[in-house]
């Protein structure tokens, strides 16, 4: 069977309108042979000259097909509602016309002395113009009106269903008939509809955090700034006389305040990392320079810790387009996330190297007491994976900022955990 959404339109086009061109000759053409056969009295009609006549109205209808179907022709996009009724008032027009040629003809045929009649008497000719006339036009409207009805029922169809979207709210979409202008404002409608459903939602999501950071804040700023209240009233009621007790004081007050101080910094830092206007200082960076250079930095401090970092670093340039800062933020993170967190004397392995368009930064060392379902959670706001650490030790939002600045360069984090090796993987862009 054929498939008629994979005709082009152009040759269904081309059919319909050679058809009524071919129609039209071939009526006229027995409309002239008839008429000489009235003047000539001729006893029937000439064969030669019917058949002249078919022959051309199927030239006209080869050629009007042949002529849709041309490179000019398929580069219009026919679809389109005006050129659409363009067509239809074509179709219309030569439709009336047809069937007047064929009342006239009937009436001719019927009552051959009508002639007559029409040429000595006005107002039989006058009121046979009108009826003719007025079938004509009837014809013309029934046919126009049968072939727009499916673009009007369509936008009814449309104005019904954009005031469903109303009603019941943005998200849903409208079935697309059609490759014309309705079926585009109809596509626009259903962008709009999903796109502003997303917005509604990323908006709630954006509250509920909002909401959620609020709590979450408010709790750990507490702690710390009740211990402080708590050590401030001891030494405004207490008269020291032991140095060692009111050293001690003042060295908790001053922990607790640089807790304070660290906390609020990495919230400011990761609520400007999740606003919308958040901009990056792109530029050319060779990262595998950076890497050893800040490797190098940091040993001291691995061997201060009884660690041991193993390097498995390719030695050719790999340059990506990034921020400096942030990305330092992020390697600064993972190598101290490292040195807190491992075992002591055992390995910390640090590996770069390319992968399918990427650059892939690896950080491995033996941890102790973590699980699947802290690496569930490892990268939420606030989430602290040693419970039993000190709260000056970590604000927990270290890592939220590591994956949010690693997603804003278009890249991806990774955390896996191998029986007691927990491994941080990130995959950057190339330039």
């Amino acid at each position: 069977m054929i498939d008629f959404k994979k005709v082009r339109i152009n040759l269904i086009w081309g059919i319909i309108i050679g058809f009524f061109l071919s129609q039209v000759i071939v009526a006229e053409g027995y409309a002239i042979l008839v008429s000489r056969q009235q003047i000539n009295n001729w006893d029937s009609l000439s064969i030669e000259g019917i058949a002249g006549f078919k022959i051309l109205a199927f030239i006209v209808f080869i050629a009007t097909i042949a002529i849709f179907n041309t490179k000019k022709f398929r580069k219009l996009n026919l679809n389109k509602i005006s050129i659409y009724l363009i067509l239809v008032v074509i179709i219309a027009v030569v439709v009336a016309a047809q069937a007047v040629l064929i009342i006239i003809s009937i009436i001719f045929k019927r009552h051959p002395n009508i002639q007559e009649y029409v040429a000595k008497d006005y107002f039989v000719s006058i009121n046979i113009f009108y009826i003719i006339s007025f079938l004509g036009i009837a014809v013309f409207l029934i046919t126009f009106v049968s072939l727009v009805n499916r673009k009007v029922k369509y936008i009814k169809f449309l104005t019904k269903e954009v005031k469903v979207i109303k009603d019941e709210g943005f998200g849903k979409t409208i079935k697309v008939k059609g490759k014309d202008e309705l079926s585009e404002l109809c596509q626009s409608i259903n962008d709009m509809s999903l796109e502003l459903r997303k917005k509604i939602d990323n908006e709630k999501i954006i509250e509920k955090n909002k909401n959620e950071l609020i709590t979450s804040v408010s709790h750990d700023l507490r702690t710390p700034l009740t211990s402080i209240i708590g050590y401030v009233d001891l030494l405004k009621k207490n008269e020291f006389n032991d140095k060692e007790k009111f050293d001690n004081y003042i060295e908790i007050i001053d922990e607790r305040t640089k807790s304070l101080n660290r906390l609020i910094n990495e919230l400011f830092e990761y609520t400007k990392l999740t606003s919308h206007d958040i901009k990056l200082n792109y530029s050319r960076l060779e990262i595998v320079s950076l890497i050893e250079q800040m490797v190098g930095e940091y040993t001291p401090i691995f061997n201060k810790e009884n660690l041991e970092v193993v390097k498995d670093i390719t030695d050719k340039d790999i340059f990506i387009n990034a921020d400096i800062e942030k990305i330092v933020r992020v390697l600064e993170n993972l190598l101290t996330n490292a040195i807190k967190y491992s075992v002591k004397n055992s390995k910390v392995l640090i590996k770069l190297f390319e992968e399918n368009n990427y650059v892939v930064v690896s950080v491995s060392n033996k941890a102790k007491d973590i699980t699947e379902d802290d690496l569930k959670n490892i990268f939420e706001r606030f989430y602290k994976v040693d419970k039993s650490r000190k709260e000056q030790d970590s604000t927990g939002l270290g890592l939220s900022i590591v994956k949010r600045i690693v997603e804003l360069h278009n890249g991806e984090i990774d955390v896996n955990l191998n029986e007691d090796i927990i491994e941080f993987k990130i995959s950057l862009p190339l330039e």
